[in-house]
């Protein structure tokens, strides 16, 4: 039963690579590079995905997992389905209803690690960088400056976030938003729809007391002397 989680999530890596074969052979209907950068963002969510549900196994590694299938399975239905895309279908199939299915009892944590700040800060770090695929998606027609910028940003603060720098949560309060905005203004209007509400999250992400305490907790009160007798 201990092996079944190690199988799962070989299924979701390698649903995530298959799509990133199949969208580096065969865009459509994307241009090359909105594609490329759909690629990228799958490829690393996917590792992502795996690596938490094995190493980290927290109760939100199975709903990133599923979360990233269930995206990959909603954009195959205007992709091209054939080649590699069936291939990433199935594999993603096979994983989603793995995720669902009972085998991760008893090895994801029931309960958040001791001193844990709350999901937010990990729903942040990730939400920065699913701007990678998000300005892909939303611009077939190709990628402008600002969705360049927009997924650099991304990468950066979400890289930095991560490495706890204060100056990345500054970033991502007050300049992605800028950055998202301006990605939008750039896109189609559904798509400009979309990125505006991802970055609307991201803010509120952001400005969560959780996300302060990641990069500043709170200091630790020294322990109270004893009395002499």
């Amino acid at each position: 039963m201990f092996r079944m989680p190690f199988l799962i999530a070989a299924l979701v890596m390698g649903s995530g690579l298959a799509w990133t074969v199949h969208l580096i052979v065969d865009p459509a209907p994307w241009e090359a590079d909105a594609a490329l950068a759909i690629a990228i963002g799958c490829l690393v969510l996917s590792i992502v995905a795996m690596t938490s549900l094995l190493l980290a196994r927290g109760r939100w590694t199975r709903f990133f997992a599923a979360g990233l299938v269930v995206a990959e399975l909603l954009i195959a239905l205007v992709a091209e389905f054939d080649g590699w895309l069936i291939t990433a279908v199935v594999l993603g199939g096979l994983g989603l209803a793995g995720l669902g299915g009972p085998w991760f009892k008893g090895w994801l944590r029931e309960r958040p690690a001791a001193g844990s700040p709350g999901w937010q800060p990990i729903a942040l770090s990730i939400g920065a960088f699913a701007l990678v695929p998000a300005v892909g998606i939303v611009s077939p027609s190709g990628l402008q400056p600002a969705h360049g910028i927009a997924g650099a940003a991304g990468i950066l603060f979400s890289w930095g976030y991560l490495k706890a720098a204060i100056w990345a949560l500054l970033g991502l309060r007050f300049a992605m938003p800028i950055v998202v905005l301006a990605a939008a203004i750039s896109s189609p209007v559904l798509g400009g729809i979309a990125l505006v509400a991802h970055g609307a999250v991201l803010a509120y992400l952001a400005w969560s007391k959780e996300a302060r305490l990641a990069v500043d907790p709170l200091p630790e009160l020294p322990a109270p002397r004893r009395r002499r007798k």
